[in-house]
């Protein structure tokens, strides 16, 4: 929901959507994101956790995973509430600004793949679904952008907030 929302702002300053710079900006997100869900992951992979059989890391961990997505998720909430406004301003897409805005959401990407990584499931298909997923929001978001501005925003982080938050919830239910 974040990456929708950065090409929804970045879709609203441009005169037209051009199909390279679209491809450019998709490709950014998706090799940003995947970089990141498997760092994550394999940070997990270190031979502490790896090696372990211990029932009891084994529910910390979950414990931990399901922490981090209910913290992304109160995040995505507290913006959602707090509305800030939004400036829309005609402008050319500028890839630094779109890099460093994609970078601060594979901090959270990358916490993603640390909860994936202690739930212990296949990391190629969840990293493969992330980086499809995201590339195709980018492109969704600069064209809805494009199409009506920078309506419904804060809809969009409570929705990606109450998603994570209930799969934080369902992993504190399901394996704790």
């Amino acid at each position: 929901m974040n990456i929708f929302l950065i090409g929804q702002y970045e879709g609203s300053m441009v005169r037209r959507v051009e199909p390279k710079v679209l491809f450019v900006i998709c490709l950014i997100v998706g090799v940003f994101e995947t970089i990141a869900m498997l760092s994550g992951y394999m940070l997990t992979r270190i031979p502490f956790f790896a090696a372990s059989d211990s029932e009891d890391l084994k529910n910390f961990c979950y414990f931990v995973a399901a922490i981090l997505f209910l913290l992304i998720a109160a995040y995505m909430i507290y913006k959602a509430f707090r509305r800030a406004p939004v400036q829309e301003r005609l402008h050319e897409i500028a890839y630094r600004r779109i890099v460093l805005e994609v970078v601060l959401v594979a901090v959270f990407t990358f916490m993603a793949g640390i909860g994936w990584g202690f739930i212990g499931h296949n990391i190629i298909m969840a990293t493969c679904v992330i980086a499809g997923a995201t590339m195709a929001a980018c492109a969704l978001g600069i064209w809805y952008g494009f199409m009506e501005g920078c309506k419904g925003r804060y809809v969009i982080y409570g929705i990606g907030g109450a998603m994570l938050a209930f799969v934080g919830t369902e992993i504190l239910i399901r394996y704790l």
